[in-house]
């Protein structure tokens, strides 16, 4: 699937662990993630950051990207189109890096995920 091979392409930076794609109601749309992260853990993970989200907007705080910071890890998260882009990486991650990259393959992804 092609957006599949979209997402790998962020494991292209440095520090990257895996990413997935989050609908703006919560849904879990796409996944390039290790095995250990499973599709349910994940689709409760999906429908919390798009809670997150919602209640932040819903109390005038407009992001366009943003970071769960829990330590030796990040998840990062970018608005765009479709939803929310949601990237897994180490605490070191060359954040210039993944923000260019992670335009680009948001800008790529298709209409219907």
């Amino acid at each position: 699937m092609i957006a599949q091979r979209l997402l790998g392409i962020l494991e292209d930076v440095g520090g990257v662990l895996g990413s997935f794609v989050v609908a703006p109601e919560g849904a879990l749309l796409a996944r390039a993630m290790p095995a250990e992260y499973d599709a349910a853990n994940l689709e409760l993970t999906a429908s919390r950051v798009a809670r997150v989200l919602q209640c932040s907007a819903a109390n005038g705080v407009q992001a366009e990207d943003g970071v769960f910071d829990f330590g030796e890890g990040k998840l990062w998260i970018r608005e765009f189109l479709r939803g929310y882009l949601c990237v897994l990486c180490r605490a070191n991650v060359d954040m210039r890096s993944l923000r260019l990259t992670a335009r680009l393959v948001a800008r790529s992804l298709p209409a219907e995920l």
